[in-house]
């Protein structure tokens, strides 16, 4: 008996070991996040993804839109634990969730680098992949140099991100969003920063009003209106601003902007500076 009662005993030691020390089973709920998890080469952990994120295993099942989660879908997957974004939702999802025993971790989204460093850390932390976020600590303030470094090229630009969807009004991004911070990592201004937070829905008289530079846009939307000309039927008086009398209309992924800075941010940020400049001269 007692031979068997310590054969017990070391059987549920072993388990509680590996309860303690297995990795956790991750639902990835927004781009960015899902994009820092394969970063960190945290992808074995994830068992769910939603519709904005990308990952190469075709095995991992699709939850849906980050802003529209599902107890049930979420649940179906056996997650430890949920991450995303404050976009992340909606909250009384989030709390059932809580309360079934999945941990929900909430990530910084602010868009700047400081938001960006900290949830490198934080992940990496949940990940056990302490050692992996070094080095993209190190290449963050790398391509923030690499971009500062041509800021004299383009630090007379004033630039904006329309947000265009098929059907409905154009919106602008202001102040407290990724597009405005990619703006200035670009070196550029955003003139709507100074009188928009956020979006808002943008009249034509405020195009011409803001005059700028160039426009940046989401290929998708660029694709889904059939490019230049579907976009300047959709955005009244476009034809008329500089931009795009100069041929400064510029695609963006718009996957670099969902729930704050990623390193692909960072990345576009520097292939859009280039594009810009070459277009300068």
């Amino acid at each position: 008996m007692a031979t068997a009662a310590v054969r017990l005993l070391a059987l549920m030691m072993t388990l509680a070991s590996f309860s303690i020390f297995a990795s956790p089973r991750i639902v990835s709920a927004g781009a960015s996040v899902t994009d820092l998890l394969i970063e960190l080469g945290a992808e074995k952990q994830v068992v769910g993804i939603d519709a904005t994120s990308q990952l190469d295993s075709k095995d991992v099942p699709n939850i849906g839109y980050h802003r529209q989660l599902a107890v049930e879908g979420v649940l179906s997957l056996s997650p430890t634990l949920l991450l995303g974004s404050d976009e992340m939702g909606p909250k009384p999802v989030l709390t059932k969730l809580d309360n079934a025993g999945v941990e929900v971790v909430t990530l910084p989204s602010a868009p700047t680098v400081a938001a960006l460093k900290q949830r490198i850390t934080q992940v990496a932390n949940l990940t056990d992949k302490q050692s992996e976020a070094a080095p993209l600590l190190r290449a963050v303030d790398e391509k923030r140099a690499q971009l500062k470094k041509r800021h004299a090229l383009t630090s007379t630009q004033q630039g904006i991100f329309l947000l265009v969807h098929q059907g409905r009004p154009a919106s602008i991004a202001g102040a407290n969003t990724t597009p405005n911070t990619l703006i200035e990592l670009i070196g550029a201004t955003n003139p709507a920063a100074n009188t928009v937070t956020s979006y808002k829905p943008l009249s034509p008289e405020a195009l011409l009003g803001f005059n700028p530079d160039f426009i940046l846009v989401m290929q998708r939307s660029l694709d889904q209106l059939g490019g230049l000309t579907g976009l300047a039927n959709a955005v009244p008086l476009l034809e008329k601003t500089q931009a795009f009398q100069q041929n400064k209309i510029l695609a963006i992924d718009g996957s670099v902007l969902v729930g704050g800075l990623s390193l692909k941010t960072l990345d576009e940020a520097l292939r859009v500076q280039s594009q810009l400049i070459e277009r300068n001269q």
